[in-house]
């Protein structure tokens, strides 16, 4: 009689290792059905963990552990995020298990011990209402506290929640001491958590708005590759219409039982697209973001697992929910640095949900009025399809801008942050009761040394990218790891005022309070949002009219639509241009156009300012003029010159230690080893310092691959675990 084989199931095991999630083999306890995407437990040393079959019937020679326990009868993972998983590890170089960790909410394997719980569901919220006797309480002279009065009050104004009654000045304490005397009724109801922000009920008004002739076109053709598959590049310009395209085709979606996910870049800069989703499809709506708690996420994930909510709304990490047929993939600004994770699995969301279209046989649609150039790249050679919306809605039209160069405010004496034509057009603009956005375009690091007379920056001359200005007053290339000292004159132009460029945000505030100061003013950037729901409270502010001077960072750039802005300042527009990165202009240009389609959304109109000591950069003069087609054309000839993206492929490789002898010697032993295995697969850059050269108290190095299949010579040459490995970055300045 032939022996029984014993099955065999690969699993991904989440037990809080160190270093990258694994997989494990165990046998299958005879009569235990599996398929890939279970969940199931199973012994990891002493104790039992979750994991993720991911494969059966795999080979394994030797004893082997069983299985202890299926959790949930229906897989967690379908088959297309297995192999979307798959894919992501053979990509990107990390763990299968990372990919497939990424793919679940943190607090499944806290929950999931013997089985999956249902979602906690609808929270409750006590509801309060007012009896006859508390009305003629209220009307008469009853014994009542100063705060039960108020309550007493706010119930007869209509208020009924707890935080109702906060708002009018009573309380839920001071309702049920009523309820006890009779004067007042209290209930629960059932109240799912969507945060204030995403609460707008204005998109009735576009519900019904005939589409544009652009919208209409954009519709039919991604209407007619739903089910069957296809990526596009929907390509418009500042407050085209991009966002009712989007609602129309998952409405269209989901007529057909297709899924629909609409990633945003960060959800809370992006309220107004996320609240006209909500609006539109209501309890259909899973939100899947970072303002939930891990509870919370756990209950939306699960919402989406069982086929309660059928469009997934969310940053890059809502790509995973586990929809049964998701048909449509919406990536909104899809140009944003953050749709790439910092951490393992180094993923890009946005060729993670080109590539979930290819395995689910989805609809991708990519957003944007400024897209990267390696997507327009691929639209142009019909990688994916181009569609166009050239035109505002309402024919509004782009608001003209006007380039100041500060080289000749300085030389008139001015040394201010606000260019004389700047502040006299705030000053007009505040005084007919408009609103104004001034921008900083700066980022918090090292800084590049300019000539505040000619506009020469300090270049790396093997690199020809700008040097950093380190605190020790040295000038590093973070390419290649040449130094230099800053220079005492120009070399250009001899002038003595070359400096490190850094402008802050206290001291414009300053000036515009100097310029107009009977001007409400609010700052919108990372330190004045830090508290939860205080992004709200600002947008509200600007939305209503209350703030007439926005002054802020790049989260001004991104996500408003606010009718009464009719001026928009640049206030210096080369910090981002001058950082040494493949990417500065790009994303000089991609900020610059978002920040200007601010302006003139209204029938005020509007107009906009650029202030910068280069007016004659290619993404400066582009982005004055609204000009993509000509910035992509300049910005793609210079990426083909040094092979950069789309032309090449980069791979950014980092290291560090405690001791910077430790990580000098292994970054040079691991960059020798890459030279000698590159062949003509890519070139090896380094080692050098990386940006942040010196992090946490550990000294940092980075190797630079570039070319056509650098993948090729990791493979040759695989990293050990001492190294980061982030292919197709978005930044070299990591």
């Amino acid at each position: 009689m032939a022996t029984p084989v014993t099955r065999t199931a690969q699993v991904a095991v989440f037990a809080g290792l160190r270093g990258p999630a694994r997989t494990f083999t165990y046998g299958v306890p005879e009569g235990l059905s599996l398929v890939p995407g279970h969940l199931v437990r199973v012994g990891f040393g002493p104790r039992s963990v979750s994991g993720v079959v991911t494969a059966l019937d795999v080979p394994y020679e030797g004893a082997l552990r069983d299985i202890d326990a299926l959790v949930h009868a229906l897989p967690v993972l379908r088959a297309h995020q297995l192999a979307l998983a798959a894919w992501m590890a053979q990509e990107y170089r990390c763990g299968l298990a990372d990919a497939i960790r990424a793919m679940l909410p943190p607090a499944l394997a806290a929950r999931a011990r013997t089985s999956l719980p249902a979602a906690k569901g609808e929270r409750t919220e006590a509801l309060f209402a007012l009896t006859p006797a508390g009305r003629a309480a209220l009307d008469g002279d009853a014994r009542l506290g100063a705060r039960q009065v108020a309550t007493l009050r706010a119930l007869a104004l209509g208020a009924r929640t707890g935080g109702e009654l906060r708002e009018a000045g009573g309380s839920a304490v001071a309702a049920r001491a009523l309820a006890r005397r009779g004067l007042a009724t209290e209930g629960v109801r059932a109240a799912r958590r969507v945060p204030v922000e995403f609460a707008l009920g204005e998109d009735d008004a576009v519900r019904d708005a005939a589409a544009t002739t652009g919208q209409s076109g954009a519709l039919e053709a991604i209407l007619a590759r739903l089910g069957a598959g296809d990526a596009f590049l929907l390509h418009g310009v500042t407050a085209s219409g991009k966002t009712e395209v989007y609602l129309r085709a998952a409405n269209a979606a989901i007529g057909r039982g297709l899924g629909v996910i609409v990633l945003v870049p960060e959800i809370a800069l992006t309220a107004q697209v996320v609240a006209r989703f909500v609006a539109r499809f209501g309890e259909r709506v899973a939100l899947l973001h970072s303002e939930l708690s891990a509870g919370e996420r756990y209950d939306e994930w699960r919402r989406v697992l069982d086929g309660v909510a059928d469009v997934v709304v969310g940053s890059r990490s809502a790509l995973f929910a586990p929809l049964e047929r998701p048909g449509l993939v919406v990536v909104d600004e899809e140009q944003e640095p953050s749709y790439k994770q910092e951490s393992a699995p180094r993923y890009h969301a946005v060729d993670a949900a080109l590539a979930l279209g290819r395995l689910a046989g989805a609809v991708v649609v990519l957003g944007s009025a400024t897209p990267r150039v390696t997507t327009y790249h691929a639209a142009k050679e019909d990688r994916i399809r181009l569609l166009s919306l050239p035109e505002r809605v309402s024919d509004l039209p782009l608001p003209p801008t006007t380039v100041v160069d500060l080289r000749l405010e300085l030389k008139a004496g001015n040394r201010g942050t606000l260019s004389r034509a700047l502040r006299l057009a705030l000053e007009r603009t505040v005084a007919k009761g408009d609103q104004a956005i001034l921008y900083l375009n700066r980022r918090g690091f090292a800084t590049v040394v300019l000539c505040r007379d000619c506009g020469y920056v300090a270049e790396c001359p093997a690199c020809e990218i700008p040097f950093a200005y380190h605190l020790d007053g040295s000038l590093v290339c973070h390419r290649c790891g040449r130094r230099a000292d800053p220079p005492a004159v120009c070399p250009k132009c001899h002038g003595p005022r070359i400096r490190h460029l850094g402008v802050g945000t206290q001291r414009v505030e300053e000036e515009v309070r100097e310029a107009v100061p009977g001007a409400s003013l609010v700052r919108l950037d990372r330190d004045a949002v830090r508290r939860k729901g205080a992004h709200a409270a600002l947008f509200e502010r600007m939305r209503s009219g209350k703030a007439q001077v926005i002054v802020g960072t790049q989260m001004v750039a991104k996500g408003f639509d606010l009718p009464g802005v009719a001026l928009v300042g640049v206030v210096n527009a080369d910090t981002v241009l001058n950082l040494p990165d493949y990417t500065s202009a790009e994303r000089t240009f991609q900020l610059l156009t978002q920040v200007l389609g601010r302006s003139g959304r209204g029938s005020v109109g509007g107009r906009g300012f650029l202030q910068t000591y280069l007016p004659d950069h290619y993404a400066i003069r582009a982005a004055a003029a609204h000009d993509y087609a000509s910035f992509a054309e300049a910005e793609l000839a210079g990426r083909a010159r040094f092979g950069y993206p789309p032309f090449g492929r980069l791979v950014l490789l980092q290291t560090q230690a405690k001791r910077q002898d430790t990580v000098t010697r292994r970054a040079e032993s691991y960059a020798n080893e890459l030279r000698a295995a590159s062949a003509r697969d890519a070139e090896v850059f380094g080692p050098a310092p990386a940006f942040a050269a010196k992090r946490a108290g550990a000294f940092r190095m980075q190797v630079i691959l570039r070319g056509g299949a650098p993948l090729r010579v990791l493979d040759r040459v695989p990293p050990s675990a001492d190294w980061t490995v982030d292919v197709d970055p978005v930044t070299l300045l990591g």
